[in-house]
């Protein structure tokens, strides 16, 4: 298993596996009113239970899978920002603003303190895990929104506004954090502090450079461009422009410290004002349905089943933590803000974790300042709270009607 071509013939087999499989699964759940996500999920944690027995798994093999999880951030969010009604997201700004700050700072009090308590954990775990908690998985939430059609309501807007503020404040927080743990691991550290107020506003000013840029593509490039390769390909140019500008922008994103999941987000919207944009959509979603299920099949097999024991009650606190500071500090002022049904949907459409939390608390294992049992905790959570939470948001917002909108 160790040559390039084994790899991938394996790669190819999983590929083809999670196709066929996932195409029952998916058949299945939806008779039980489950959303889709659930079955790559569970995908994912077979994947792993086999790995577990025949160890194939070769880190060639982790790298390819990880690829293809990236490529289905992508291939997610940018269909997400593509169906964006701009207008209505804009409309929807202000309230996300004031939903913003409790959002974050509730659930990343709660984490901090439930594993600064833990026994043997430490400050500096404690800070991985609040910081980490902070963020949301804009990709698991909006799937469920998009599925039930509720994506374009204001509702849906006021959900990708705070969920994208989120996931902005979490990267720039993480960058702030390996500064602050330092000075935490080290009170003589010199300078480190004026390190994390230079890294915090080098940070914003990259961001409003890149928003700067998507605009300004946006207004004046991405039409023309589209028109030009729809000349030279009319069945296809536009599809074919849009999805390589999708990856292009959000390759930039990642390169500029912030996630692929807000640089193919921001794509989308680069495209969504654009008339074209219903032929794009049509024809994306067959690349779409090919791609994003990997994202969710990769949650599944971070799951070292061999480790769950000893970090089930380490999960279960950090759960709590996570999970009850977004009900809180998303949805009882999205609640006052709007209406108490909306308040709970949008609390609960907040819990899920993924690429960012999972991310932050990575390079806490690797540099040492997060415990095996903690980051198998962090896993442990990811995969519930991107598996319970779509499961109730689904229910409610199938019981709200359709043309239901914000107060």
């Amino acid at each position: 298993m160790d040559t390039a071509s084994d790899t991938s013939t394996v790669l190819l087999v999983i590929v083809g596996g999670v196709i066929l499989a996932g195409l029952v699964a998916r058949t299945l759940l939806y008779r039980l009113h489950l959303p889709a996500m659930a079955s790559y999920i569970l995908i994912g944690l077979v994947l792993s239970a086999f790995n577990g027995v025949f160890d194939f798994m070769t880190p060639r093999l982790s790298e390819g899978i990880g690829f293809l999880a990236q490529l289905g951030v992508v291939m997610l969010l940018f269909r997400v920002g593509l169906e964006s009604d701009l207008d209505m997201l804009f409309q929807q700004l202000s309230n996300a603003a004031l939903i913003w700050l409790p959002n974050i700072l509730v659930p990343g009090v709660f984490a901090f303190t439930a594993i600064y308590l833990w026994p043997d954990q430490g400050i500096v775990a404690a800070l991985f895990a609040g910081v980490a908690a902070t963020a949301t998985s804009i990709g698991v939430s909006t799937a469920v929104w998009e599925e039930a059609g509720r994506l374009r309501t204001p509702d849906g807007a006021l959900l990708v506004d705070v969920a994208e503020l989120d996931d902005l404040s979490a990267v720039i927080l993480m960058s702030l954090l390996f500064v602050i743990a330092r000075v935490v691991g080290d009170p003589g550290a010199n300078g480190a502090w004026a390190d994390a107020v230079t890294i915090a506003v080098l940070q914003l000013l990259k961001f409003a450079a890149f928003c700067i840029a998507c605009y300004l593509f946006s207004r004046y490039i991405e039409r023309k461009l589209t028109a030009w390769f729809q000349r030279r390909d009319r069945r296809f140019g536009p599809l074919l422009f849009a999805t390589g500008s999708g990856v292009l922008i959000a390759a930039a994103a990642d390169l500029l410290g912030f996630s692929l999941a807000i640089g193919a987000l921001f794509a989308g919207l680069a495209f969504s004002r654009d008339p074209a944009e219903r032929q794009i959509d049509w024809a994306f979603a067959r690349i779409f349905i090919l791609f994003s299920p990997f994202f969710f099949v990769a949650i599944g097999l971070a799951v070292d089943l061999t480790e769950i024991g000893g970090a089930l009650a380490l999960a279960a606190a950090l759960f709590a933590a996570a999970s009850i500071g977004k009900l809180i500090g998303a949805g009882l002022p999205a609640a006052l803000l709007t209406t108490p049904h909306t308040g709970l949907v949008i609390g609960l459409s907040m819990i899920p974790r993924a690429e960012i939390f999972l991310i932050i608390m990575l390079h806490g294992l690797t540099q040492n300042a997060v415990s095996e049992q903690l980051y198998t905790a962090a896993v442990l959570v990811c995969l519930a709270t991107s598996t319970l939470a779509p499961i109730a948001v689904r229910r409610l917002l199938s019981k709200q009607p359709r043309d239901t909108h914000t107060a």
